[in-house]
């Protein structure tokens, strides 16, 4: 093992930025929200670690490799997670206001209204399944740069962390539950399906807390990751393309997000990928931090 005065990278600054914004977030709730202290050490914890694995590498180790370039994506599922615990610091859940915009868009409640009229177990199966493939995108949309565009890797990278924790904030800025958890019980109800219904009935339960709905992270990551594709893998972005469709129909079909957050997704997430990009560049350029040039 040899310690090294490495420079960090973009995404490395990304987190250590949003650990310093949200830890000082919590302080406006130090004496309204419990266990702060747990919260804050957290983040002390995350920038020892990224202190020492931006520093520590292992000779020909390729798993330190794979963690100091992926271990983002280890993080951000705990930033998540942590939106639930302070997002009502500030403001109340938009839902009556996102649900009164619905009506007004569309004249109806789709993610009511979407299910009841494809109630069939292949069609649940497919939209669940759909929902499903996000995770793997999460993940398998890095690791095909890492091993096939390697020199994009830090741009990709960062885009995505960049993109994530920008819906953190907006998440504690715009709190809303969704239709999952906001509508009565006897709406929250979704067409039984088969494997990927049970697996998402699973995530859900175990997993998924009530932030987080608008606008939609889901259909905005969904869309950073599609302009990626195009630019990367152009010849086989209109499969993902199809996918990505299925994805913004998951997301209402499964009352996961309101019609209104699917469409605030595809408007963050393109603009997440410009400003991100341009970011990239401009202190890439001007740092030498990780730069690859992109164009």
């Amino acid at each position: 093992m040899k310690l090294k005065n490495h420079s960090i990278k973009l995404f490395d600054a990304v987190i250590i930025l949003f650990c310093l914004l949200s830890g000082t977030y919590l302080f406006l709730g130090i004496n309204q929200l419990d266990q702060i202290t747990f919260h804050l050490m957290a983040r002390i914890g995350i920038l020892t670690v990224i202190f020492f694995i931006t520093r520590v590498t292992m000779d020909n180790q390729r798993i330190m490799k794979l963690l100091r370039n992926f271990y983002p994506l280890l993080i951000l599922p705990f930033f998540y997670s942590e939106t639930d615990y302070y997002n009502n610091l500030l403001f109340n859940n938009l839902d009556p206001l996102l649900i009164n915009l619905e009506k007004l868009l569309f004249n109806t409640q789709l993610s009511l209204r979407f299910p009841e009229a494809i109630p069939q177990p292949w069609f649940s199966e497919m939209m669940h399944g759909a929902y499903f493939s996000y995770y793997l995108m999460t993940l398998g949309i890095p690791l095909l740069i890492y091993l096939k565009k390697p020199g994009k890797f830090n741009f990709v990278m960062f885009i995505i962390t960049f993109s994530f924790c920008s819906y953190y904030i907006l998440f504690f800025l715009f709190p809303s539950t969704g239709p999952q958890f906001y509508f009565p019980k006897a709406q929250q109800v979704v067409p039984e399906g088969y494997l990927f219904q049970k697996i998402m009935h699973f995530i859900l339960e175990v997993a998924e807390t009530e932030t987080g709905a608008f606008p939609s992270s889901h259909v905005g990551l969904g869309t950073v990751f599609l302009i990626l594709i195009y630019k990367y893998f152009k010849k086989f972005s209109w499969m993902f393309f199809l996918l990505y469709i299925l994805l913004i129909l998951s997301t209402i079909y499964i009352k996961a997000h309101y019609a209104i957050d699917t469409l605030a997704g595809i408007i963050t997430g393109i603009l997440f990928y410009f400003s991100g990009k341009f970011i990239f560049k401009r202190f890439s350029e001007k740092n030498s931090l990780s730069y690859s040039p992109i164009k």
